[in-house]
């Protein structure tokens, strides 16, 4: 191989390498600064995507120094045997398709990200009407609501049993609205509780914290306005309130999960 043959097997080498590199960080720092959930890899943590990314810009600073170096060598050696070679520009289409590229690349992480919310979203659906329709006697039981340890440790053991039946489960508590000092709240259970038989529980313990939106769709929910589910996806955390009439009776369940990584097909 001569010297012409190998400064040209080498700049496309270098150019290929470098255009794959800046595609790459360009990818995760996209996937990273919006949250997007498309890949099992977990490169989900920005220090060592800014680490990723120096080397990337390294790397490629390196091999285009590389290449202009060889470009010198190459020109010598053409100038020695008496030929002058043509530069050749990039052409336009080529720098338009360059441009285009990136947001081409954006909109397909947007759309795989957004077909991960609908499969999560699809998978808690399925959750809880197989929960419900597999588990009636014991929703019943939690759907007939009267605030007592008993009562308490009925909802922690039920729950903690249906989780554990099947790894891939959601975290799962239920809702039930009550009254406390003469405010409405709503009241949580099923979550860990460390529990001390010598000391006396209260309501106050199990208040149910909500953002505004999601107050004011439990409200609607438990006065007879609103029978539909609620989903919600934001930075890998989905959550479903799912409405649920037992013996006549509402309770609302309420199933998070947390994907650390997202792939449409896993």
């Amino acid at each position: 191989m001569n010297h012409d043959q190998l400064i040209k097997g080498t700049n496309k080498v270098a150019l290929y390498a470098t255009v794959a590199l800046f595609y790459w960080v360009f990818i995760f720092l996209v996937i990273t600064a919006f949250d997007l959930k498309v890949f099992r890899e977990h490169m989900t943590e920005i220090f060592y995507l800014s680490i990723l990314g120096i080397f990337a810009i390294l790397g490629g600073a390196i091999v285009l120094n590389v290449m202009s170096n060889l470009s010198k060598i190459s020109t010598v050696l053409s100038q020695e045997r008496g030929y002058t070679g043509s530069s050749t520009k990039p052409s336009k289409l080529l720098i338009t398709a360059i441009v285009v590229s990136f947001p081409l690349i954006c909109a397909v992480l947007f759309a795989g990200n957004h077909l991960s919310a609908e499969k999560k979203k699809n998978m808690l659906i399925s959750s809880a009407q197989s929960l419900i329709s597999e588990n009636q006697a014991d929703l019943a039981a939690l759907a007939d609501y009267r605030f007592s340890k008993d009562y308490v440790k009925r909802a922690e053991k039920t729950l903690n049993i249906i989780k554990k039946i099947d790894k891939n489960f959601p975290e799962i508590v239920v809702i039930v609205s009550d009254v406390i000092d003469k405010k409405k709240v709503f009241l949580s259970f099923g979550g860990y509780v460390d529990w001390n038989d010598k000391k006396p529980i209260e309501r106050s313990m199990y208040i149910y914290s909500t953002a505004s939106a999601d107050r004011m769709y439990l409200e609607k929910v438990f006065s007879g306005n609103e029978t539909n589910y609620r989903f919600s996806s934001k930075k890998g955390h989905y959550e479903l309130y799912f409405p649920a009439v037992i013996n006549g009776k509402k309770i609302v369940l309420f199933f998070s999960d947390y994907q650390e990584y997202g792939k449409v097909g896993s």
